[in-house]
């Protein structure tokens, strides 16, 4: 008996869990269709709003109703969902999809800044033509540079819209921005051709100084300032990175280096007169030679009514000797060896004489640009000039003994080649 009550409840679990299997396959399957009908109603409301918003845009602005036509793809609205329908202990879910009016809205406010992109991408490939022909290889550098933390302002307007469109940007043309661009590349340019022109102008001059010393120098001097020029060079010629910094109220501050080449004047002049010094250092010219006779004349004789004469008697050095009459004109002039004696001939009157000493004669050493132009030839070294007072001669004779003596009357007074020549 107790078998039997068992197998009775057995057999009511089993219809009763049939039962409630297929009273749940009904309704669920009724579930099913609402939400189908639900999905097909809510994607009809979608279009027909979609529809609208289509009309409304083709009364308007063109531009914007071709976007969002070209642009419009149902798909990027839909978003899959779930819901699930319950029955005692049995569940199940349903999945459907639900297109977003908030697409509508996102893709007109996403055309609506396409076209204002377009319009200022119109105005920046404009201004990119125009620097581009005119500042060429320099645009290039720098644009490529500035673009995008400069230039090329971009703001991401997706906000609420980044699901379906995650990089809206808005570009901006800045009028004053660009102004500022062009303002940097005539800048730069300037002071490129500038440093162009000063490293040219650097090399050009060193060339020509070595040029212009090598035509003066023998064999023996050109060797040696060759040497000297080697070891010198870097010296003379240098090259220093400047750095440059352009400041702009819109971009800031650009830095940027140029090299910039100097030519350095006077250590180039101390291995050019290191190597005439090592050439001329033992030359000398003949007693009585008048090295500056084509501006001072080369004329020694007194055929006036009046005739006086200066004699110079020297010592162990070289004398270079010029007398100048009251005026200040240098009238006569000589070269006396060291131990030799020469006799000026000169009109009576007042003079002054100089007297300029030295070792080793340069005939091509520049002395001073006079009257008659430039005056060259000179010693290399151990250069001394003085002077004595006035003197009036009247028919007579005045003899200069350039020996050192004891109790000797001579007392010369320091002067310059500026004042004897």
């Amino acid at each position: 008996m107790k078998n039997k009550i068992l197998l009775g409840i057995a057999v009511l679990l089993i219809l009763l869990v049939i039962t409630i299997r297929y009273q749940f396959k009904e309704k669920f399957e009724v579930f099913k269709t609402s939400v189908s009908q639900y999905e097909s109603a809510q994607l009809a409301d979608f279009r027909r709003v979609k529809e609208s918003r289509v009309g409304s845009l083709s009364n308007g602005d063109k531009k914007i109703y071709q976007l969002f036509i070209e642009q419009f793809d149902e798909a990027k609205s839909i978003t899959e969902a779930d819901t699930s329908f319950s029955f005692l202990y049995l569940s199940e879910s349903v999945k459907y999809k639900i297109a977003s009016l908030k697409y509508i809205d996102c893709l007109n406010s996403k055309c609506v800044i396409d076209q204002q992109n377009e319009a200022n991408q119109k105005l920046i490939a404009s201004k990119e033509s125009q620097l581009q022909q005119k500042y060429g290889e320099t645009f290039s550098l720098w644009y490529s540079k500035l673009k995008d933390e400069k230039l090329l302002k971009k703001v991401n307007k997706s906000g609420d819209c980044k699901s379906f469109f995650p990089d809206i940007n808005e570009i901006y043309y800045d009028a004053i921005i660009w102004n500022d661009f062009e303002k940097f590349l005539l800048s730069y340019d300037s002071e490129i051709r500038e440093s162009k022109i000063q490293n040219e102008q650097s090399e050009n001059q060193f060339l020509s100084s070595v040029i212009a010393t090598k035509s003066q120098l023998r064999s023996n001097g050109i060797d040696v300032f060759k040497s000297e020029l080697s070891k010198m060079k870097a010296s003379i010629i240098t090259s220093k990175m400047e750095t440059i910094n352009f400041n702009s109220p819109t971009l800031g501050i650009i830095s940027y280096n140029v090299f910039k080449t100097s030519f350095d004047k006077s250590t180039f002049q101390k291995v050019s007169d290191y190597a005439f010094t090592q050439q001329w250092k033992n030359n000398s010219l003949s007693t009585g030679a008048m090295p500056y006779y084509y501006c001072y004349g080369s004329s020694n004789y007194c055929d006036n009514y009046g005739c006086s004469k200066i004699s110079v008697q020297t010592g162990g050095a070289d004398v270079l000797v010029t007398i100048k009459n009251i005026y200040g004109t240098v009238i006569r002039h000589a070269y006396i060896n060291g131990g030799y004696s020469f006799t000026f001939n000169v009109p009576d009157g007042q003079y002054q004489v100089f007297f300029y000493s030295g070792t080793g004669w340069n005939p091509n050493k520049y002395m001073k640009s006079t009257s008659c132009g430039n005056l060259h030839g000179g010693f290399v070294s151990g250069e001394d000039v003085t002077k004595d007072d006035y003197i009036s001669l009247y028919s007579q004779q005045m003899t200069y003994e350039l020996i050192l003596q004891q109790n000797g009357n001579l007392n010369t007074k320091p002067s310059s080649k500026d004042e004897a020549f």
